[in-house]
Order: structure tokens, then C-alpha cells, then sequence
């Protein structure tokens, strides 16, 4: 029940689970690393002075939205690998800040080295983010923490056991500019805390960098100019954190996308594990260069298919030309489109050319997943192909669907919002469901009789599917659940409005005026309180009542969002589930219409915790969970379980007490025998005590921990992780030890 994260950002910890809702990889490493970048994207004003831009392997970010501020510290380097197209040279670079330390001082040095890096035996979507996988550390015992370096210090794909022979993972390999020492651009605050800065290569170190067609190098930027950052005991390193940390961080916008090869690293200089990593992130980074030799044709403009219902051919289209920089002939011989069924192998389809765009169907497919790429040779034999793109063709198999509006399907928080502790854990876990995270089509809702709409709990929803839904529970008999603290500043600006007969949220939310952002501060908690014997919030009520908790509305904390609480005057008061503490406001709502339930909450459900700590939004009590069985579809679920004399699934439980000293409880179910396996683990992943170890009959067990490691010495206070292995399963849960 109860459930500890670290504070401010995102809590980047690598837990593993084969499940979808269940635990799963979140984002590792830093705090306060990764946010939503701040204010509008900026295009950068120079790209169209560009004589040409390099392409960047698989990581042209033209299309895709740098809605990211990827951030470091002092001694932390930023890497991105490049693959000429053309030989030619590099005049300068422009990096694109997304935040800048509130002091005068910091800067990033520049650095180019070949490259080491191109690795096809690495699956970049399986491993990016996740330490134990994507860590390319290196350790020197004379010198500490190195950029390069021939000792592996840990990780999946580098450690002694599980490296490939002969293999050099070292990403860097020989320095190229400038020949010794490095190139600085100095970087003082501003107004906007972000901003295109260029860096030129023949100012800053005295010559360009040539390269060669086909030849890839690396750009390394290294953060400078401040103390290193150095968090508090047991966080995520060691240090006295004597200094507002965040007042010095700097970071660049960034796009999320898996390629392959990942072209992107950061060596996490300012924590004592150090190391590279390869990341899902793309820095915006434009390199400003002249070709000087011949390259294959350019395409640009591609369709980006997205998922769909549509179950014939989907046309694409690409904008292809050639040139030659070097002079001579140019002109583009032929183009294909190369797509493939699950993994298959790639099938190739002539396009055709209508003036600069070439065009060709990827056939109908009954379901599955596509992927594609364009490729083009030019007349000179050479060849471009552009990264490759995929889709799911959907087909409804559940009677429900949960849609993350504006989030993704998978990773911290979204895979978290059914991945409940407490006694419905194994239940929730079979509740089936289908996914969804984009536009809701007509013809999508029809097939279900639940809908779950999650609004991004970052940065709102990206689509208003309102009248759709609205359509859809017309049909009868539906339920339907909505949530998020930013709905309503999307779709009005975060203007308070009234609301009317033959409005959405008159007609099918049962409100009548929508008051944004209540909170005293995005970055504070708001006390909240849910509804005696309401029928999704009565338990809840009883429950943190009886422990003489303060129910807290806290995502700064939960997942790392800001507090954006929305209230509203309901038609109905007798439908109200949840207030402020003060009852002034109401913030969510349950209600009945012509056969159809629905709820809806101002909040997200899973951002919310206790004075003392209790995560509620991840328990049974939680809101979604309690609405799971007031829709009914749990029902034949319970029954079910009811009915068994074992576990009826293999499940952990939040440990308890939690927070605890001296001591704590951990419990699971074994639903029949298996070997078990289970550990503790600090922040960092390393083991430090075996609590089982064995083969187990079914049954339920209790496990308990004081706190020691395997020497019996007392473990620093802080966050732990147990992890159980059930055979090829697993699950874990997040303790807070206190001394």
C-alpha cells in the first residue's frame, strides 16, 4: 500500500517486468533530468543559411517534436554520432539550450572524435535508458571516472561475463578536433533560460573538421564553469547536496525516438558511478557544413504512418531529388519503398515519381505491425535510405480501452495506473484491455463498452475527442472515465468558463464552470479529501481516516509532473467523490446518465499520497481501481478468485510497514511451485541482501528484512527495491528505510 519515489522529477531507477501494467523500465539516472521543455519550440533561425546540413544517423528530427529539456550538470558530456553523406567540412555547430544555469560561469566544451560506435547486434528499443543494458562505464583507479577507457565497471552489454570477444565499447575513438585540448562557447543566462547558441569551429579551434563520406564521427559537448553536482546520501550518489542543484543545470531540447544505431549518449560525469549510456533522446544540434563530394539522392518529407483500423493500402509519399556538390551529372535512377509484416523480411515497391515525389501503396494487411523505409540511388550508383518508420494495424480484443491522450503506452507513469499493490493486485492484473495513444476514432469506441481516457499528465491532452465520445455514449449503456489536471487549460487556454445545456461537460461531465489551476504553486501539494461513502472514494475515506493520514494531491512528487489541480461546480453536488480538504471545491465526480457511468476527475488519479506517506494512487483504493468495480468489470474476476483454494496468480505485495524501522514485511503469492528468488536491491542496482533463494510450493509467504546487508551491518537510510523472481517473472516493490 504504501510507496516511496524521489522527490522533484522523474524517478529514474531500471526495473524490468514483462508485463504490460505491471513494473516496468522508468526512466533511469538523474534526478531532475528529463522535463518538458519550457515554453514554445523555437526553429532555429539559421538552418535556412545552411549551405547543406549533415545527416544525422537516424536522427533527422525534422517531423518530430523537441518537447524535451534533457538536462546535466557540471562534468556531465553529451554525445551524438554522424554519418556523412558527402565528404566535406564542418564551419560550426548550433546547439539548442532549453535551459540555462541562473549564474554567470558555465559553458560546454567541444570536442570530435572518430567513432567507435556502430553496433547492429544492439536492439536500441530493448536496451536505450536502461543501465544494466545500455552502460558503457569505464573506471580508472588512479584517475577516477574517465570519458574512455578499457575497464567495464558494470552493465548488461559490457560486463565481463556478457561481453562480446574482441569487442571495443569504447564509443570514442581517436580525438579528431580540435588535435589536443578542446573548444569552449560560454553560455550566460537570459531571459528566455534557453536559446540557439552557435559554436564555430575555426574561431574556437583554429581550423574545420574534414570528413569523409560514409566515415562516422562524434560530437562531444561537455557541461563546465560550476561545482559538480553532488546529491545527498543514498539518492543517487554521495555528497553533502549543500547547493540549490537545480540553479546550475543546463540542457538541451530533445526528441524521444529509438533508432538504430542509438546515436545519442550521456556520460552521467557528476554521480561517482560515472559512465556512458545510451539514451532514446535526440539532441537538437544542427551541424553547419559544406560538401565538397558527391552524395546519394536526398529524401525528405516521407509519410509517417500512425496506427490505424484500416485494414487495406495505405499510400506514402517522399520528397526525393539529387545533386552533386562536387559538380558533375546528378539525377535520381530509381526509388523503393521497403516494408515488412512482424518482423519479417523487407519486400521491396517500386514508387513512381510526380515531379519531386515519389509515391507508392504499402499493400492491406488483415493485422499486425508494418514497418517501412524509403530507399534511392542516384545515377552515380549511390544509395540514401531513411530511417525506418512503423505502425499497428489494430484490432479490437478487449472490452475495454485505456487511452494515454497525449502520453505514451508504455514507461513511467503510464504502464502504472492498473499496476496496483493491495488485495485487487492480482485481479486488476487480468483486467483485460486493449491500448491506445492517439485520436479515438468512431469506429474504435464502438467496439467497447469501457473507455479509460488518461490525459497526459505533463502536458495535457493532444486530442479532443469529445464529440466522438460524446457519440458514443449515445449508444447506451457505456462507461467512461476521464481524467487530468491540464484538460481544461488545452481546450479553453486556462480560461475559467461556464458551462450550458448542449456543452460537453454540461451534458456528459455534469458540470456547469470549470475553475483552472487551483493550486497555490505547481510545485507544492494541495490537500484534498475524498467523499464518505462514495461509492469509488468511501473506502479510501475510511481508509487513511483510520491511519489519521492528510490525503494529498502530489504528481511533483508521483511522477514528476506539475500541479495543475482543476475544480469545478457541479450540476449535481450529491455526485462529488472528492474535494479540497476544506470542501470549497470540488475536483472529481461520479454520475449515472441514461445507462451510461462515467467519471470524472479535475486530477490525475494516480498523484495522489498522505501525510504520513501512503501512495493511495497506487493502491486497490485507488480511484481507477475502485471504478473498475463500480463499472462491473471485475465482477466475474472476483468471483473467480473466490472460487480458489490456491493464489490464483503470482503476485508481491507492497511491503508493510513502509516507511519502517526497524523492520518490514514483504508478501507473495505463489499460484504453484517454482524456484524463488528474492533479493533487495539499492538505488544503484546492486544486490546487497538474498531473503529466498529456493523452491516453493503454492501458497501465500511472508518475508521479513531489518534492514542489514549480507555482511549484517545496517544499510545507510534511503530507498530499496525487492525484487521477486517467480521463475521467468518477476515483480518489485519500493521500500523506504528510515533511520
Amino acid at each position: 500500500m504504501i510507496h516511496s519515489k524521489i522527490r522533484y522529477i522523474l524517478l529514474m531507477i531500471s526495473l524490468m517486468t514483462p508485463s504490460l501494467f505491471g513494473f516496468i523500465q522508468t526512466e533511469p539516472f538523474g534526478v531532475g533530468e528529463i522535463t518538458s521543455a519550457p515554453g514554445e519550440y523555437q526553429p532555429n533561425p539559421n538552418r535556412n543559411n545552411i549551405t547543406r546540413d549533415i545527416d544525422v544517423v537516424m536522427s533527422n528530427l525534422d517531423g518530430f517534436n523537441a518537447d524535451v529539456d534533457f538536462g546535466g550538470w557540471t562534468g556531465d558530456y553529451f554525445m551524438q554520432l554522424y554519418v556523412p553523406t558527402a565528404d566535406g567540412f564542418i564551419n560550426s555547430i548550433d546547439f539548442h539550450f532549453s535551459d540555462l544555469a541562473e549564474y554567470s560561469g558555465g559553458g560546454i566544451q567541444v570536442q570530435i572524435y572518430e567513432s567507435n560506435y556502430d553496433w547492429p547486434e544492439i536492439n536500441t528499443s530493448e536496451i536505450a535508458d536502461d543501465p544494466d543494458y545500455s552502460s558503457l562505464g569505464y573506471y580508472d583507479e588512479e584517475s577516477g571516472v574517465e570519458i574512455m577507457g578499457s575497464n567495464w565497471i558494470f552493465g548488461g552489454i559490457n560486463n565481463n561475463d556478457g561481453a562480446i570477444v574482441d569487442k571495443v565499447y569504447d564509443p570514442l575513438g581517436a580525438q579528431v578536433w580540435p588535435s589536443d585540448g578542446f573548444g569552449e562557447l560560454s553560455l550566460e543566462p537570459n531571459d528566455d533560460d534557453g536559446d540557439w547558441f552557435n559554436f564555430d569551429l575555426l574561431a574556437s579551434g583554429g581550423s574545420s573538421y574534414e570528413f569523409t563520406r560514409n566515415e562516422p564521427f562524434v560530437l562531444v559537448a561537455k557541461f563546465v564553469g560550476f561545482p559538480e553536482y553532488r546529491p545527498p546520501d543514498g539518492w543517487c550518489g554521495t555528497g553533502d547536496g549543500t547547493y540549490d542543484d537545480m540553479d546550475y543545470r543546463m540542457g538541451f531540447y530533445a526528441a524521444r525516438r529509438y533508432v538504430d544505431p542509438q546515436p545519442t549518449m550521456k556520460f552521467n560525469g557528476q554521480y561517482w558511478y560515472g559512465g556512458w549510456y545510451i539514451r532514446s533522446y535526440i539532441w537538437d544540434w544542427d551541424v553547419h557544413v559544406t560538401l565538397t563530394g558527391d552524395r546519394g539522392p536526398v529524401i525528405s518529407n516521407w509519410t509517417q504512418l500512425d496506427v490505424t483500423l484500416d485494414h487495406g493500402p495505405r499510400t506514402v509519399t517522399a520528397d526525393i531529388f539529387d545533386d552533386n556538390p562536387a559538380g558533375g551529372t546528378f539525377g535520381v535512377a530509381s526509388a523503393e519503398l521497403m516494408y515488412s509484416i512482424d518482423g519479417g523480411e523487407y519486400v521491396a515497391v517500386a514508387m513512381t515519381e510526380n515531379d519531386t515525389a515519389w509515391i507508392a501503396d504499402i499493400p492491406g494487411q488483415a493485422s499486425g505491425h508494418v514497418d517501412y523505409y524509403f530507399s534511392a540511388t542516384d545515377i552515380n550508383d549511390l544509395t540514401t535510405t531513411t530511417p525506418p518508420f512503423g505502425y499497428d494495424i489494430f484490432v479490437p480484443g478487449a472490452p475495454a480501452l485505456v487511452v494515454f491522450n497525449g502520453g505514451a503506452i508504455s514507461g513511467y507513469p503510464y504502464e502504472y495506473y492498473f499496476g496496483i499493490s493491495g488485495s485487487l493486485a492480482h485481479l486488476v492484473a487480468d483486467f483485460p484491455h486493449d491500448v491506445w495513444a492517439t485520436e479515438i476514432q468512431a469506429d474504435l469506441a464502438t467496439a467497447y463498452t469501457t473507455i479509460y481516457e488518461f490525459s497526459d499528465p505533463f502536458d495535457g491532452p493532444d486530442d479532443d475527442n469529445r464529440e466522438v465520445i460524446r457519440a458514443w455514449l449515445a449508444e447506451g449503456h457505456k462507461n467512461y472515465f476521464l481524467s487530468g489536471d491540464e484538460l481544461f487549460g488545452v481546450w479553453t487556454g486556462w480560461e475559467d468558463q461556464d458551462y450550458v445545456v448542449g456543452d460537453f461537460e454540461y451534458d456528459v461531465l455534469g458540470i456547469n464552470h470549470i475553475y483552472n489551476d487551483i493550486a497555490e504553486s505547481s510545485d507544492a501539494t494541495t490537500d484534498i479529501e475524498a467523499v464518505a461513502g462514495n461509492i469509488l472514494t468511501g473506502g479510501l475515506y475510511t481508509a487513511h481516516n483510520a491511519l489519521g493520514d492528510t490525503l494529498v494531491y502530489d504528481p511533483v512528487y508521483e511522477i514528476g509532473g506539475l500541479n495543475g489541480l482543476d475544480g469545478f461546480d457541479p450540476i449535481n453536488p450529491a455526485e462529488v467523490k472528492m474535494t479540497l480538504l476544506d470542501g470549497s471545491t470540488a475536483i472529481g465526480l461520479n454520475r449515472e446518465v441514461s445507462g451510461d457511468k462515467i467519471v470524472f476527475l479535475g486530477f490525475d488519479p494516480m498523484s495522489i499520497n498522505a501525510r504520513p506517506y501512503t501512495w493511495w494512487g497506487y493502491d486497490s483504493l485507488s480511484v481507477q481501481t475502485q471504478s473498475l468495480l463500480w463499472f462491473g468489470i471485475l465482477d466475474e474476476l472476483v468471483d473467480v478468485d473466490d472460487d480458489a483454494g490456491i493464489p490464483g496468480e503470482f503476485s508481491l505485495a507492497q511491503n508493510y510497514p513502509n516507511p519502517f524501522n526497524p523492520s518490514t514485511t514483504i508478501e507473495y503469492d505463489l499460484p504453484k511451485q517454482a524456484d524463488v528468488f528474492l533479493a533487495i536491491y539499492d538505488i544503484t542496482g546492486r544486490e546487497i541482501q538474498t531473503l529466498v533463494s529456493t523452491s516453493q510450493s503454492p501458497g501465500n509467504y511472508q518475508v521479513s528484512w531489518d534492514g542489514t546487508n549480507r555482511d549484517g551491518q545496517q544499510v545507510a537510510a534511503g530507498m530499496y527495491f525487492a525484487r521477486l523472481w517467480v521463475g521467468d517473472s518477476f515483480s518489485v516493490v519500493k521500500m523506504v528505510y528510515l533511520r
